[in-house]
């Protein structure tokens, strides 16, 4: 059976910080209170993304890619990964902060967590005036210091923050203290991990009255003290084609814009390729089928797939993703 470019059913998260822009953006009814995140594609376990289009329609992704391993990951990805999706695709809206937090890499998570680590990158869909995001340490730092902080309660006035609007896109590798600030709706690109160290809540407690688990000292060994530098991507957002944002062990990121269609290869890559929608709705085209592709929405095509055109009547801002 041929395969075909695949859509998802989003895992949808209610979380502390979240708000109602992705009910509104992916069209949830009835709409879930507090949704802050939708994972696109998910092989995390008791989290994996369940096939909503085609032939195999109701099977999960693990499922399929039991039955057609290099057809859909890609022989480079098998040989890196064997039978495993290595990323995890989300959107995100934060309506008000989240906790200040920090990834392990890959030594660390194997260690403790039998898991990948997180690298991770952002691209920003909105911001609300004067938004912001915290990216690493204002000045150099050391566990000494961070600790005491911690303890003091004095930990935020050791962060960095950055504004932010709509298109800015960040790169957030393992070691480095993050957090989306309110007002700010992105698409995350992440390594197939869900593994966070929480240093900082803001004494914030849920519907039952208990504040969430901290993890201190595994943010105190994990994390990066050194002066955070820029870690915005330089790119054009408003020039008309193809622009790299990322290209690292774990993925390439290329940030697509046109008008009318745009044909994209895929099979050359010997990967899968995601693509996610930041901007406004357009087509996907494979072997003259043709489906909708909405904003804040994805779709996976299988490795094995030559090309897939694009057609959008307005201008289409996309994110290609693959290894």
């Amino acid at each position: 059976m041929q395969l075909y470019p695949l859509s998802f059913k989003p895992i949808l998260k209610d979380k502390i910080w979240g708000g109602d822009e992705l009910n509104k953006l992916k069209n949830v009814n009835p709409a879930i209170p507090q949704l802050g995140e939708s994972w696109e594609i998910s092989v995390v376990e008791n989290d994996v993304s369940i096939i909503e289009n085609g032939v195999y329609k109701d099977l999960d992704l693990n499922e399929l890619i039991i039955k057609f391993p290099i057809e859909l990951l890609g022989e480079k990805v098998i040989q890196l990964h064997g039978n495993k999706f290595p990323l995890l695709i989300k959107y995100i809206n934060a309506a008000q902060d989240l906790s200040i937090q920090v990834h392990p890499d890959d030594a660390v998570a194997i260690k403790k967590h039998n898991s990948f680590g997180k690298t991770e990158m952002w691209y920003i869909m909105d911001a609300v005036p004067n938004s912001r995001l915290i990216i690493g340490f204002k000045e150099n730092c050391n566990k000494e210091a961070f600790a005491k902080a911690i303890s003091q309660n004095t930990v935020l006035e050791l962060f960095n923050e950055i504004e932010v609007e709509t298109g800015d896109t960040f790169f957030i590798k393992p070691g480095l203290i993050h957090a989306i600030g309110a007002g700010i709706t992105l698409a995350e690109i992440q390594q197939s991990s869900d593994i966070t160290y929480r240093v900082y809540d803001f004494d914030r407690k849920d519907s039952k009255g208990n504040t969430r688990e901290l993890h201190v000292q595994d943010s105190i060994e994990v994390s990066d003290y050194k002066k955070s530098t820029n870690h915005v991507i330089n790119y054009s957002p408003d020039k008309p084609g193809s622009q790299n944002l990322a290209t690292n062990q774990y993925f390439v990121t290329d940030y697509l814009h046109f008008k009318g269609c745009k044909r994209i290869t895929v099979k050359e890559h010997g990967s899968f390729m995601v693509i996610m929608n930041v901007g406004d709705p357009c087509k996907v085209i494979c072997n003259g089928v043709s489906q909708n592709l909405n904003t804040a929405q994805s779709i996976l095509i299988p490795a094995a797939i030559s090309y897939v055109l694009l057609k959008a009547s307005n201008d289409a801002k996309l994110l290609s993703v693959h290894l």
